[in-house]
């Protein structure tokens, strides 16, 4: 039963409320953007982008639709990534989040050590 209740608690916690979507904002940041919020609307999810150039980083965050998420500029003498996630202000940073399809593996793995 205590294993029961554990995984529903999990899968709960992980899943996302409601439809709007909250992320994070900025349009070239010399610092990472976790001042500013926006809501996403319809389909949006929330991006974060880096772009380094001459030894200049700068910071771009906010909403993005799926599809403009698999671009990746190609630019000269550019690096550039854009990363993005669909959970409430999940931009803040490139870090990787705890997702869904991790969490089941993760409490797979902690049963069978702690049961």
């Amino acid at each position: 039963m205590n294993c029961l209740v554990v995984l529903v608690a999990g899968l709960i916690l992980s899943a996302s409320p409601g439809t709007c979507l909250q992320c994070y904002s900025c349009t070239a940041s010399p610092q990472r953007c976790v001042d500013n919020t926006v809501i996403c609307t319809g389909e949006q999810q929330c991006f974060h982008g880096v772009v380094m150039a001459e030894g200049v980083t700068t910071y771009q965050a906010g909403c993005l639709l799926p599809a403009d998420c698999k671009i990746q500029p190609n630019i000269e003498g550019v690096k550039a990534s854009i990363n993005c996630c669909n959970t409430d202000l999940c931009n803040a940073s490139d870090q990787v989040k705890l997702s869904l399809l991790l969490f089941l593996p993760l409490v797979s793995v902690w049963f069978a050590i702690f049961m």
